[in-house]
């Protein structure tokens, strides 16, 4: 008996640890490396406590096995047309096995906002931001190279521009939601939408606290603690990763 219970304490940590594992989404399996694109919110993401920070402590605690590596090509400022000139070079040569593309929120605000000058242009009507149609041909172009690399690609729609839900800014990024929708069903790629998480939650809490106030972000663009943790949420949701399992790392 002593002999049996013996075995049974040594043994105890491996069968905890292998009680704890979670089964790996079918989204992420053969995943080994995945290259996060974006701008000025997916780079500061990396820091602790960001989405891509959150991302990969929360696969790292749920799948030890799989040893998912998260690379961050977040660069600030940068648009669909920036990320496209840079795609080979900061996504293409890691090799990943799945590439996630946040794209739009500067496509859009560049044209409403001039940082030179620090002045707000309501018509949105200033030349850097990048027009519809050559958003949607590049962010097609960028799906199309990586899945030709081998690379599965999750698009993620483009946040807010503001936690003003009916600015103009807004409203014209509605369009920029639906072209990468469209893009995602016609190449066969995972498309989570962001942006309408965003919404839902803002609309919620400010249906009793007002719209005065920031829930989400530092600035109506850039995330804090909240809005990191709500797009890490809905990002590793939406490629499988059920609430339960979630809730069962401390982050």
């Amino acid at each position: 008996m002593r002999f049996v219970l013996l075995i049974l304490l040594l043994c105890a940590p491996a069968l905890c640890a292998a009680a704890s594992a979670a089964e790996l989404p079918v989204a992420l399996r053969g995943v080994r490396t995945i290259v996060t694109l974006g701008d000025s919110i997916t780079e500061g993401g990396g820091q602790p406590g960001g989405y891509v920070w959150l991302v990969q402590r929360w696969l790292s605690a749920l799948y030890p096995s799989a040893r998912i590596r998260v690379v961050n090509a977040g660069v600030s400022g940068h648009r669909a047309t920036d990320m496209a000139d840079r795609f080979e070079r900061d996504v293409l040569r890691h090799e990943p096995d799945l590439v996630t593309i946040h794209v739009g929120v500067n496509d859009v605000w560049h044209a409403f906002h001039d940082w030179t000058d620090n002045s707000d242009h309501p018509a949105g009507d200033l030349p850097n931001g990048v027009p519809l149609p050559v958003y949607r041909a590049r962010v097609d172009g960028m799906v199309a190279a990586a899945q030709k690399a081998g690379a599965r690609v999750v698009l993620l729609s483009p946040t807010i521009v503001y936690e003003r839900l009916g600015s103009p800014e807004n409203v014209r990024l509605a369009g920029y939601v639906r072209a990468m929708r469209e893009i995602a069903e016609r190449r066969k790629c995972l498309f989570i939408d962001l942006n309408a998480a965003f919404r839902e939650v803002i609309a919620v809490y400010q249906r009793r606290a007002g719209t005065g106030g920031l829930l989400l972000t530092t600035d109506g663009v850039h995330m804090n603690p909240a809005g990191n943790r709500l797009m890490a949420q809905t990002l590793l949701r939406g490629l499988g990763v059920s609430a339960a399992d979630l809730d069962r790392v401390d982050d």
